[in-house]
């Protein structure tokens, strides 16, 4: 093992009496111990509470601020060996996290990646995104492209972002989609070990199949494949499903509509969907 990432927020939920500078050099020590480096891991759905309730009005400055304090923690304790990654579903909000940390901690190397970007092709498009516009700044050490594909098709990951550094290198630019933040948007995390049910990528395409009617619609639809993330990186969506080992939980934004079966949430997803449909259509002709 070569390194070990840990989360922030996760580690705010752990022996919460105990100083948080107390927790990571417990981490880092024992890093140290074993010759791995550490990746502190900022994401959207998941950042430390502390920093959501300071910056409430500003998640970008919540995950950053976060990041700069873990790093400076990192370096108080002689820790050396670490890079930092701000990860969003929204690769808008990946380049801006990470272009102002950037601009703060020129010195500390930066994992780069797009977090729940979703089915191929359009989570390689999302990423790209992302990663054109940082690595041209010079903004980036490493980076994943995350996709949400069995575990056999994981080399599609790969592949993808070799094909994404070739074309930077080369000079080939993709232009950023006009429709983006305008159309339909569907968020699924990566396949990891995570999962406890591997239906959830067959739920995640057919998420896709039975929607696709909405596809002029601004709406987000997030789907996520385990009890760890999935109830808070469902919050922001409009319509959210994280998935247990033997049901699918179905969000409207925070607010839990209920708890179905595999094989019946798509049915109620999709009245949800038209429902929401309906609404912004009558408050669009109201106004």
């Amino acid at each position: 093992m070569d390194k070990v990432r840990y989360n922030p927020g996760h580690l705010y939920h752990l022996e919460k009496q105990r100083p948080v500078r107390d927790k990571v050099k417990f981490i880092a020590d024992a890093a140290g111990e074993n010759g791995c480096a550490l990746r502190v891991g900022v994401n959207c759905g998941s950042v430390d509470p502390d920093y959501k309730d300071r910056f409430a009005d500003d998640g970008i400055v919540a995950m950053v601020q976060c990041a700069l304090d873990h790093s400076e923690i990192l370096d108080s304790i002689g820790c050396r060996s670490y890079v930092v990654s701000l990860k969003d579903s929204d690769p808008m909000k990946v380049i801006e996290a990470n272009r102002r940390f950037a601009d703060q901690r020129p010195d500390v190397p930066l994992h780069l990646g797009v977090t729940e970007a979703g089915l191929p092709p359009d989570g390689v498009i999302k990423t790209r995104i992302a990663f054109e516009q940082l690595i041209a700044r010079g903004i980036g050490d490493t980076l994943r492209v995350s996709l949400t594909v069995p575990n056999e098709r994981k080399g599609e990951e790969i592949a993808a972002g070799r094909q994404i550094l070739d074309d930077i290198t080369r000079g080939r630019f993709r232009s950023v989609p006009e429709n983006l933040g305008k159309s339909l948007n569907i968020i699924s995390c990566p396949s990891c070990s995570r999962v406890e049910n591997e239906a959830f990528v067959d739920l995640a395409e057919k998420v896709r199949e039975v929607t696709a009617y909405a596809r002029d619609h601004a709406v987000t639809i997030a789907v996520m494949g385990c009890r760890v993330n999935g109830p808070g990186e469902t919050d922001d969506a409009d319509l959210g499903l994280w998935c247990s080992p033997t049901h699918v939980n179905l969000k409207r934004k925070s607010e839990t509509i209920g708890t179905f079966g595999y094989d019946e949430v798509l049915s109620r997803l999709k009245s949800e969907l038209d429902r929401l449909i309906a609404s912004r259509r009558t408050a669009s002709g109201a106004a």
